[in-house]
């Protein structure tokens, strides 16, 4: 027997170098979907885009009471408009707490509505429980909208436990903060919540009323279920009994929200003393060098940059009006989010379309557009889900019940899909599987040329063999 001996040096096996490759093919494809998800550029520069905070500032066009007085106005007008603008934020010079904590009870209460269409009123319950706790620690937050949904679903809520006046009370009290609701936003719910929307609409007609008298800083605006009612001090007449959500809030102070319950044929006191802004003093002289050298751009353009990071905001609009008898002139600067310096100006007639050509002008300054007015959208947008039972020829005479392909029930399908419903998933999936299959496949078809640098003897025995 002859044999030959031969040592290699170490080196990593096959199947080693396939493991490391199956682990480095399992990350790159996670790091696919988490972008493509959700970390996109595009998506990363929108949510960016919707974080950007723009401040309007309406400087007098002379001196006098009377120029001062129509800046107020005017920037009252057009800072209204910029809390509608589209991908852009409103910031707020007469700050106010809990927007963080009213964004996440209104999506608590959200949940509760589509909870109660799915029938399954504890899971509602929940959601209210929490949207309360939250409210009742930050007493800022939430606007009357908010509550009225609150309301609403609470009201509905008992209506599931059969407990018709707790019901009927929930829902008189969101029409107290929201009046302009329909049936239709009710039907969803059933014939049983429509009755209840109708029951409720009568004692909401019947209730009596109170006058609210405000005390607050001379010329703070007040704000009384988020429609303005003018300047403090104020008496403000004939509110429905029940409880109100009054905002006071000036230029230059912290806001402040307060529930008011206004008790028929009487006058309800409010007082309210608002407390300075961190950015009070920076605010005040900055309109001061404004409207004294509003026609210096350099200048303006200076202090406008000091003033906009000063006070905090990312935009900042600063315009001088001019009240004429048949039109409005505007002229001024815009400051944007990257840095650049515009002037802006237009002539705005005074005809049916004033308040809308406002508003166009602060969005066209801006560079966006102007979203639907918040109190011409209804307060729960859903819509009748009702569908006719079988031999019923009219819709008069149909039985309620839900349609379960009614857009609703597929929104809601929508937002519960698995993750591995989605094709983006299962696209990656694909890839990742091809890509690591041909590795594996390269890396066996070598396998005999990797073998002969591994460790060890080999022993080759060569024996005759006999018949």
């Amino acid at each position: 027997m002859n044999t030959s001996t031969r040592t290699t040096p170490a080196s990593i096996s096959p199947w080693q170098r396939a493991l490391a490759l199956v682990c480095a093919v399992a990350l790159v494809q996670l790091e696919w979907v988490a972008l493509w998800h959700g970390l996109s550029p595009v998506r990363t520069a929108h949510a960016q885009m919707t974080a950007n905070r723009v401040a309007v500032i309406v400087v007098p066009s002379g001196k006098g009471k009377r120029p001062a007085v129509e800046a107020e106005a005017v920037e009252r007008i057009l800072t209204s408009f910029a809390g509608r603008l589209k991908n852009v934020r409103r910031f707020d010079l007469s700050p106010l707490e809990g927007a963080d904590q009213a964004r996440e009870a209104d999506e608590l209460i959200e949940e509760a509505l589509r909870a109660l269409l799915l029938r399954t009123p504890k899971r509602a319950q929940d959601r209210l429980d929490k949207a309360d706790r939250l409210l009742t620690k930050h007493a800022n937050a939430g606007t009357a909208r908010l509550y009225a949904r609150l309301a609403k679903a609470r009201g509905l809520t008992a209506l599931a436990r059969n407990e018709l006046l707790e019901a009927r009370d929930a829902v008189v009290a969101s029409l107290v903060l929201f009046p302009n609701q329909s049936e239709d936003e009710y039907v969803a719910y059933g014939t049983a919540a429509k009755d209840l929307f109708v029951t409720s609409r009568g004692s909401y007609d019947a209730l009596g009323r109170g006058d609210l008298v405000v005390e607050a800083d001379s010329g703070a605006d007040v704000f009384v279920n988020g429609q303005y009612r003018g300047a403090a001090p104020l008496t403000i007449p004939d509110l429905p009994a029940g409880k109100h959500r009054v905002l006071v809030g000036k230029s230059g102070k912290k806001a402040t929200r307060a529930f008011v319950d206004i008790t028929a044929d009487k006058r309800t006191p409010l007082t309210v003393s608002l407390v300075e802004a961190p950015f009070e003093l920076e605010l005040y002289e900055g309109r001061a060098v404004l409207a004294k050298s509003f026609g210096q751009p350099s200048v303006v353009e200076d202090r406008i940059r000091e003033l906009r990071n000063r006070i905090g905001a990312d935009q900042l609009l600063v315009v001088q009006a001019k009240l004429r008898k048949k039109h409005t002139d505007l002229k001024g600067y815009f400051l944007s989010t990257d840095g650049a310096f515009n002037r802006v100006a237009e002539r705005v007639k005074k005809d049916l379309e004033y308040l809308d050509s406002l508003g166009k002008f602060v969005a066209t300054a801006v560079g966006t557009e102007i979203g639907p007015d918040p109190d011409l959208v209804p307060l729960d947008e859903r819509k009748s889900v009702l569908v006719q039972s079988k031999g019923m020829k009219t819709s008069a005479a149909a039985s309620a019940y839900i349609d379960p392909n009614a857009p609703l029930f597929a929104e809601e399908k929508k937002d519960e899909r698995p993750l591995t419903s989605e094709w983006w998933f299962w696209a990656g999936v694909g890839a990742g599987a091809l890509l690591l299959g041909g590795t594996i496949a390269l890396l066996v078809r070598g396998e005999g040329d990797d073998a002969s640098g591994a460790n060890g003897t080999l022993s080759i025995s060569l024996n005759k063999v006999g018949n």
